[in-house]
């Protein structure tokens, strides 16, 4: 069935890094960090599909194909890119994901396994990414399992994987960044490991100090790479990190100040099952839910803005913020190495997928 892209879920966690807290002013840096004061700007108005047409070097529509099979895919839940490769996990439905690989025209090559229990199939994906060697690992979250396939999408093996991932990339020396699950025990935190997913072979980056809410979830966040590295953040937490894609070091790191409005953790933390307070600390909050790219003159992402699912676009230079719904342009689904990437649904069941690429620096 295809579907319009909800607000973000109610299901699991909320962190905050150790000592986070918000400014205000006209920003400026604080202990070497940048705080980008998006509660000073100017409202420029509405966020559109033209205005993103008009800031980008380059515009690519792909129509992603399963020739007359119009049910390929269903619903685009992650899209991922290599130099000659569209991959996209589908979902297609409660509990129902494929993975799929397109050329870089949009036209299904392979359908990569399938749902099961068995080797090289999977029951639960949360995320996949593409190794320096062109080979694809895939995340079973549901099997607590990794999935490995060749460049050539063929079947290697599976590997037990002690702990689920929300996100994953491959760093250019074979290391995987990863963005622990909320739902793991020992909280959600940014690791380097190797492809045995091991807990001792494990090295933290970042960790998240206070424990997840067992009812109530505010996002997965985002780890988008750029021509810069890695961007990550983490909901509700306003800060955003630029991680070397060589090294994986930490470079740099923002504070992004939303004001009086901001959400905290001490907002939510004595939230119980069934609260009616949750919608009303919702409909009286900002949180920064997804960063999609941040430059010296940028920034684009997603907020939770009192209630209301709300893509962003901030002119640092003019000190200017721009926002929109999902609900008058296209679906902002991530940011590739300066390529935003929209999702179009078709409007008629005879039509196919579209995804936009702008190039925008």
């Amino acid at each position: 069935m295809r579907h319009q892209d909800g607000l973000l879920k109610t299901a699991a966690a909320i962190f905050l890094t150790a000592g986070t807290f918000f400014f205000s002013g006209c920003g400026g840096k604080d202990n070497g960090i940048e705080i980008v004061d998006l509660s000073g700007y100017e409202d420029g108005g509405m966020l559109t599909d033209r205005m993103l047409d008009s800031m980008a070097q380059e515009i690519r529509v792909i129509e992603l194909s399963a020739g007359e099979d119009l049910t390929v895919p269903v619903y685009l839940e992650r899209v991922k890119f290599t130099a000659d490769r569209i991959y996209v996990l589908d979902n297609q439905g409660p509990r129902k994901w494929q993975m799929l690989a397109f050329d870089s025209d949009g036209r299904l090559m392979q359908k990569i396994g399938r749902q099961g229990r068995g080797p090289g199939e999977y029951f639960v994906i949360s995320d996949f990414a593409v190794a320096p060697d062109g080979s694809l690992w895939i995340n079973d979250a549901g099997m607590d399992n990794m999935l490995h396939y060749s460049s050539n999408l063929e079947y290697v093996d599976t590997y037990p994987a002690p702990y689920d991932l929300e996100n994953m990339e491959f760093l250019d020396n074979g290391e995987v960044l990863a963005q622990i699950s909320h739902w793991d025990s020992s909280l959600v935190d940014i690791a380097l490991t190797d492809t045995l997913f091991r807990i001792e072979g494990r090295r933290e980056l970042l960790r998240y100090s206070h424990a997840p809410h067992p009812v109530y979830s505010f996002g997965d966040g985002s780890l988008c790479p750029t021509p810069d590295g890695y961007l990550h953040n983490h909901p509700i937490d306003p800060d955003v990190y630029l991680i070397d894609a060589g090294s994986g070091s930490i470079t740099r790191h923002y504070r992004l100040d939303l004001g009086h409005d901001a959400l905290t953790y001490d907002d939510i933390a004595g939230l119980g099952d069934d609260d009616m307070r949750y919608i009303e600390i919702m409909k009286g909050h900002v949180y920064l839910s997804q960063i999609l790219l941040l430059t010296d003159s940028l920034v684009i992402g997603q907020l939770m803005e009192y209630g209301e699912s709300v893509y962003f676009l901030a002119d640092r230079n003019s000190r200017t913020i721009y926002k929109s719904t999902s609900d008058n342009m296209g679906i902002l689904s991530d940011c590739r190495n300066g390529w935003l990437i929209s999702k179009v649904i078709p409007e008629k069941t005879e039509d196919h997928y579209k995804l936009v690429l702008r190039k925008i620096q």
